[in-house]
């Protein structure tokens, strides 16, 4: 059968209309924020953000920050994950979350997103959830995917001491999850201010023998293993940093401190490990949380004397 001219026409004009990219709709859920002019801006700036970000993710062209109340850093920072890590873009039109208190305003988790366009040593669940930082004036400050085993958050999240405490056990989950993006972004200035200027920097330099020799330490400053790190992202294209395990324990006498137990994995163009990390974690000035202590340890060290904790230093 001779098929017309004019559906050949048709059928070609439908095949070069271009695909537009899904608005989205943010709420927050019910009783979770006062109604008023910061819920309305603040729903309507995550909104224009999320409909950005399927425009760019479908598109695969970078993020227009026109009309998004978003802070310079964040800025930043998501275009730096669009451009070096990864790209994505969220799945539902409509999307209804709780708002979060912390120390700086407020958070939104939760936002399920599907990953478009990702680094090659990208080893995690295409599926995400999108968590969203904002300051008390509705300013959108960080922009990030959220920790991925699920499991781990919500005993993070759990807080045997309510109130208080769990803010800081918040904040210390979107500090960590900034803080891997930190490293894959070259961020030293970002780095600089997360740890305190009086920070201890212990890392293992070899793991235990066949023979049993004590493992080795190095003490640094915060100046001195600042440096170390500039010249290794100065000289490696890859900086790959992840996490996969967490426990937070605040301690027994002072209710400003947290100790923080990681497994990273690090990966840079010729060198690659996994370990074990602890951080102690300060509250005293809440607004501004920092990191006083990091230790680094190899399996093998941690499986034969167990990793370092709170209960290893003095805390004045």
């Amino acid at each position: 059968m001779k098929i017309p001219r004019w559906w050949l026409l048709v059928a070609l004009q439908i095949l070069t209309i271009p695909a537009f990219a899904q608005t989205v709709q943010f709420k927050f859920a019910g009783g979770t924020i006062e109604d008023g002019a910061l819920k309305t801006l603040m729903e309507s700036n995550i909104s224009a953000l999320l409909s950005e970000i399927n425009r760019a993710g479908d598109s695969g062209t970078t993020l227009n920050f026109s009309g998004i109340n978003i802070s310079p850093e964040a800025k930043k920072r998501l275009s730096a994950l669009w451009e070096y890590d990864a790209q994505f873009v969220c799945d539902k039109s409509a999307n209804i979350s709780k708002c979060l208190e912390d120390f700086q305003g407020f958070q939104v988790r939760s936002i399920p997103i599907t990953m478009k366009r990702v680094s090659p040593d990208y080893n995690l669940s295409p599926h995400r959830e999108l968590t969203i930082s904002l300051n008390k004036y509705g300013l959108i400050t960080g922009v990030r995917p959220a920790w991925e085993l699920h499991e781990d958050v919500s005993r993070l999240l759990t807080s045997p001491g309510g109130g208080a405490d769990a803010h800081k056990r918040r904040e210390i989950l979107k500090s960590v999850e900034e803080l891997r993006n930190f490293y894959n972004e070259k961020n030293i200035g970002a780095l600089n201010d997360l740890y305190s200027d009086d920070t201890l920097i212990i890392s293992e330099i070899n793991s235990k023998n066949g023979g049993g020799d004590k493992a080795k330490y190095k003490v640094l400053t915060k100046a001195e293993y600042l440096d170390q790190l500039s010249e290794i992202f100065r000289n490696n294209n890859l900086i790959s940093v992840d996490f996969n395990h967490i426990a937070v324990v605040a301690h027994n006498a002072k209710p400003n401190i947290y100790g923080v137990t990681l497994h990273q994995k690090w990966q840079t163009d010729t060198y690659m490990d996994d370990g074990w990390l602890f951080l102690l974690w300060d509250f005293n000035d809440p607004e501004a949380p920092q990191i006083r202590v990091r230790t680094w340890q190899t399996e093998q060290s941690v499986d034969s004397d167990g990793i370092l904790t709170l209960d290893d230093f003095f805390i004045d």
